[in-house]
């Protein structure tokens, strides 16, 4: 199991390398070295024998340290994001945003739904499963695409920013709802005692005080952060208990932390173990999932739920933005540049399959599928974002130059 965690970490880093430096988004290194172990699991022999001795060639990658270290990487994760979701960018953009990020989700979610309902003839539950899978956006690749072209402070720019943050708590929101255990009652109750508790702690600056306690009196090194790990393991645990899923502990639980006056001594510290070692060996398991004795298995049907995303997101959030203000030419490039989907859609799918929600061989084609979009969306949002730029820059009447945009 030690060599198996040794080769993930090693070699995950070595691939986000050289995807930086082919600018590309570093996580799909990471999966495709999970793909690589799980490849090599199905094609090598257990053992193979040489000079008398025998040698074992069977990576061990289903033991439990693994899948700990890989939900540990979930929960940081959803951690981080929700201690780096600017709410200030929100209120920049507040009302474009909120229709942006609301139609997004809307208009994805009954494509993915009514996509696997009629013709994947999915059950009610993992019809929503599927469609959820879809909705959430990570704005990164978009970001530093705008970055690169100076429009990234600019109504555009900060309507997609901030409609980001609605996406990803509809999309927790939604994940929690699918993924509950329990009956329809033991659910409801769970969800509202946790959104009430949630609530209260907030109300009553409670993680504040708690950190204020750490900083009081704990001088040892990384002390806050070691109490800040401690405070999204509990909330995690308390939403379990709540029949609702670990995840939306930890992403509430780095929503009120961030807010905290304390968050810049323990964001870094944080990003560092979870970017170091539990985020990778997510990733790498998540390309574990794709399994190759049911390759053959694989529903093509599945892939063309791809184009019926991106069609969602841009119809959705274009549809939204417009009815946030925008003119036509602005609400394209909100629409395509909300397309990208990474960390959370795989956590979403990875669960719902962990979850029983699929079945094995269609839970392994819908991660595969995802998978592929993250890959296909990555690369060509920044490339469709451009041209949208370069076209509408050199016409007489240029819609998403920089002095087009007011800031929000």
């Amino acid at each position: 199991m030690l060599v198996e965690l040794a080769l993930a970490l090693i070699l995950t880093k070595i691939m986000d390398e050289i995807f930086i430096r082919k600018k590309l988004p570093p996580v799909v290194g990471e999966i495709l070295i999970g793909i690589l172990f799980s490849l090599v699991s199905f094609f090598l022999p257990p053992t193979v024998h040489f000079a008398n001795h025998e040698f074992s060639l069977n990576l061990d990658i289903n033991h439990p340290a693994f899948d700990f270290f890989a939900d540990m990487g979930i929960l940081s994760l959803l951690f981080l994001s929700g201690m780096e979701t600017n709410l200030e960018d929100f209120k920049k953009s507040e009302k474009s945003a909120l229709l942006t990020g609301i139609f997004g989700v809307l208009i994805t979610f009954l494509f993915g739904f009514l996509f696997s309902l009629y013709l994947l003839n999915f059950d009610i539950k993992a019809a929503t499963a599927f469609g959820t899978i879809y909705t959430a956006t990570s704005v990164g690749v978009t970001a530093r695409t705008m970055m690169d072209m100076g429009i990234l402070h600019t109504r555009v720019g900060n309507t997609i920013l901030a409609a980001a943050v609605v996406d990803d708590i509809f999309g927790i929101v939604l994940v929690t709802v699918v993924l509950s255990s329990g009956e329809i009652m033991e659910v409801v109750i769970g969800i509202t005692l946790f959104f009430l508790a949630l609530y209260l702690v907030s109300r009553y600056r409670l993680i504040e005080k708690m950190m204020d306690w750490a900083d009081k009196f704990l001088h040892i090194p990384f002390g806050m952060t070691s109490v800040a790990f401690g405070i999204m393991l509990l909330l995690a645990y308390f939403a379990q208990l709540s029949k609702i899923a670990p995840i939306t502990g930890a992403y509430f639980a780095g929503l009120l932390m961030g807010q905290s006056r304390h968050s810049r001594k323990i964001t870094m510290p944080i990003r560092v173990i979870s970017s170091a070692v539990f985020i990778p060996i997510f990733f790498v398991k998540v390309g574990i999932l794709v399994d190759f004795e049911l390759i053959s298995c694989f529903n093509l049907l599945l892939l063309a739920v791809i184009p019926l995303a991106f069609m969602g997101k841009i119809m959705g959030c274009g549809l939204g933005a417009k009815l946030g203000g925008m003119n036509a030419r602005e609400s394209l490039c909100v629409g395509v540049g909300m397309v990208p989907e990474m960390e959370v859609a795989l956590v979403i799918a990875t669960l719902a399959y962990s979850s029983g929600v699929f079945g094995i061989e269609m839970g392994t084609a819908i991660i595969t599928t995802t998978i592929i979009y993250v890959m296909v969306s990555s690369i060509l949002t920044p490339i469709i974002l451009k041209k949208l730029y370069e076209r509408y820059s050199g016409s007489e009447s240029p819609p998403i130059s920089t002095q087009d945009f007011v800031e929000g």
